[in-house]
């Protein structure tokens, strides 16, 4: 009995080790497709510490673009990467080589758009008339958009892909914020009045503000 027992020990051990790895690295067929703007692959040389870190900044870098197209990363953003992770795991890519799954947090990844912008937000508050002129703003053409109400992540996504859904705006993109407002550079197919009365309604999150904000050729209020 005691010579199975000790034939049976490095079986379950070799079966233990197969379990870890199984759980660490997945085949490409096995592993579950990056979902939403959050989420990204990206190739990996290793599994070493320094080699995760340098592929979830190379993931940052690409999440960061597909929610805010044009930010940039702070400069300590990079080395920080590693704390904006929601989960991550490698897996075998078509070609044999490694890559490393990301799941980003949105949140933190919101504060860091936002983060993003600062530096911006005095100069441009500082600098009235810094957007479109204002026949660009009535027919049509590149403006300065302010929204303020804009107090979690969750509103500041919402209001990305509201405005990004609405066919006659592009390149919406973050350039500044500051308390619980961003500025938004929009391009408009169409007189800016008219596109941002069509995004209100009685069910929309978006009304006139109160008060202008400097700098800004249209701005609005968030309302949950």
């Amino acid at each position: 009995m005691f010579r199975v027992l000790i034939r049976l020990v490095p079986v379950l051990a070799l079966g233990v080790a197969t379990v870890a790895l199984a759980q660490t690295t997945t085949s490409p067929a096995a592993a579950t497709p990056s979902a939403g703007p959050y989420s990204t692959t990206v190739a990996v040389a290793g599994t070493s510490d320094a080699q995760r870190d340098a592929a979830i900044a190379e993931a940052l870098g690409q999440v960061l673009q597909q929610v805010s197209p044009g930010a940039t990363l702070p400069p300590d953003a990079l080395a920080q990467a590693p704390g904006y992770v929601r989960d991550y795991h490698y897996r075998r890519a078509a070609t044999g080589g490694l890559e490393l799954q990301v799941d980003f947090d949105p949140g933190a990844v919101g504060r860091l758009v936002a983060q993003s912008s600062q530096a911006a937000a005095g100069a441009l508050a500082a600098q009235p008339g810094t957007g479109a002129s204002a026949g660009a703003v009535a027919q049509g053409g590149t403006a300065a958009l302010w929204v303020d109400g804009i107090d979690d992540s969750h509103a500041f996504a919402a209001l990305l892909s509201i405005l990004r859904g609405d066919p006659a705006l592009h390149d919406v993109i973050p350039e500044a914020a500051q308390g619980d407002g961003v500025l938004l550079r929009v391009t408009s197919d169409r007189p800016l009045a008219d596109v941002l009365a069509g995004l209100g309604g009685p069910a929309g999150h978006l009304e006139q503000a109160a008060q202008p904000h400097p700098g800004a050729d249209a701005t609005l209020h968030w309302t949950p």
